[in-house]
């Protein structure tokens, strides 16, 4: 099925980001259990054939400074409606 893979990503605040990059410098270990602040009109959704071009978009939409909300599969959910 075409586009089945669904990247949702969103931009993080300037607060956010700011927080990020000061841990960054500082040395700090990054605690991975943490909320993450995003501006909720950013929200947006991009759909892909493979796992691997999710993944590499993914990836440049971090760099970017955004965050990855979910990378889902719905070849899943279509699999399980037949």
């Amino acid at each position: 099925m075409a586009g089945s893979i669904i990247v949702r990503y969103a931009k993080k605040t300037y607060k956010q980001q700011r927080k990020e990059k000061q841990a960054n410098e500082g040395g700090t270990f990054k605690n991975l259990n943490f909320s993450v602040d995003i501006i909720p009109e950013s929200i947006s959704i991009m759909t892909f054939e493979t796992q691997s071009e999710a993944k590499a978009f993914a990836n440049r939409m971090q760099e970017q400074g955004n965050h990855i909300i979910e990378i889902k599969d719905d070849n899943s959910f279509y699999d399980r409606r037949r």
